[in-house]
């Protein structure tokens, strides 16, 4: 029978709060959805195809806060729990599931 040591893994779950949205205005909403996270996904973003009625220079402070306070944060956790998954070692064989 493989043992596997799974005490890491469940500090950094137990370390992991969860996510709560912050609440954000309509502008805000708008340029997260239509350019963060379009560049998130490696989609380009053409500044013709923005509607700047949308958003004002507020909005683009609050996204610029979102992402410092909340996302980057969050991306932090998430990478430091993947690091410790990646750390388990792979046992030798299948384990039989009954």
């Amino acid at each position: 029978m493989i043992k596997l040591d799974v005490s890491q893994l469940i500090a950094a779950l137990q370390k992991a709060e969860t996510f709560v949205e912050p609440e954000t205005s309509q502008g805000t909403n708008y340029l997260y959805e239509s350019v963060y996270e379009s560049l998130l996904n490696g989609v380009g973003v053409r500044l013709s195809d923005l509607d700047f009625s949308a958003f004002d220079a507020d909005d683009v402070s609050s996204l610029y806060d979102l992402y410092n306070d909340t996302i980057s944060k969050n991306i932090s956790i998430t990478d430091d729990l993947a690091r410790k998954l990646r750390g388990i070692a792979p046992a030798h064989k299948a384990a039989i599931y009954i």
